[in-house]
């Protein structure tokens, strides 16, 4: 299968994403079956953990069951019978070739489980590399230690694009107060993406994971606002904020 001739990564909406690196293309966390069918053919796609709004069996319905599905470890079962030509579980440290991209699971912070908190099926981020490019998606991240970023940023040096959470199904305030008040929260806000940004040093952070599934409890254009306005006080650069279906190329830039 033959992608665009440039990199690139395209926001789907929530945390799906079509990331394009030399000829393959790979769908991360489809969600929305005209969203999914709209990513196109895919070579491969990327489970990042087993909760509904990212393991989405309808939607998954909606993908060529060539394609290759892989999804992290506990997860083959939730899946096993959809028909894909080929499954495979991957723990943090796995390195999988789809078409010479190598796409590797590297550890996020999030609860594990499907339907609660438990220790099956695990957690996983991705980074996935061609002919020097490399885009990072998270997954889903809660307000624990971040210290694994540090790791991904030195192990995977010069990172295109990240694509990090800014928010979730509701308002930023809730998941703020959640950090103090319940159990350090489950989703985090834009001031801690930027934080995980700049701690993996990657040249862009693409905001998902927000303005897509709102419980109408805020507008949902609240965290893509919190963003800007704290990269703005901050001086980060590097933000960019795409609308669903929007693609962003990927040049060879110098590292800021």
């Amino acid at each position: 299968m033959v992608s665009g001739s440039t990199p690139s990564v395209t926001w789907l909406g929530h945390a799906s994403a079509v990331v394009e690196l030399g000829p393959r293309r790979l769908l991360v966390d489809p969600l929305g079956r005209a969203r999914t069918r709209a990513a196109g053919a895919v070579d491969a796609v990327l489970i990042t953990h087993s909760h509904v709004d990212h393991l989405n069996r309808w939607s998954l319905k909606a993908v060529d069951r060539a394609a290759h599905l892989i999804v992290p470890k506990g997860a083959a079962p939730v899946v096993a019978d959809l028909g894909f030509a080929r499954l495979t579980e991957v723990e943090c440290g796995h390195h999988l070739d789809v078409g010479g991209v190598d796409v590797v699971a590297v550890p996020t912070r999030h609860d594990q489980g499907r339907w609660r908190k438990g220790d099956a099926p695990t957690c996983a981020g991705y980074v996935m590399t061609h002919d020097g490019h490399a885009v990072h998606h998270a997954g889903d991240v809660d307000f624990s230690d971040h210290a694994v970023f540090d790791d991904i940023g030195k192990q995977f040096p010069g990172i295109d694009a990240t694509l990090l959470p800014i928010g979730g199904m509701l308002p930023v305030w809730y998941y703020r107060w959640r950090r103090t008040a319940i159990d350090r929260g489950v989703h985090i806000d834009p001031d801690a993406a930027l934080d995980i940004y700049e701690r993996m040093g990657a040249r862009t952070l693409v905001p998902v994971h927000w303005g897509t599934v709102n419980l109408r409890l805020g507008p949902p254009s609240m965290p893509r606002r919190r963003l800007e306005k704290v990269a703005a006080a901050r001086e980060v650069a590097g933000v960019k904020v795409l609308a669903h279906g929007e693609r962003l190329a990927l040049g060879r830039t110098e590292k800021r």
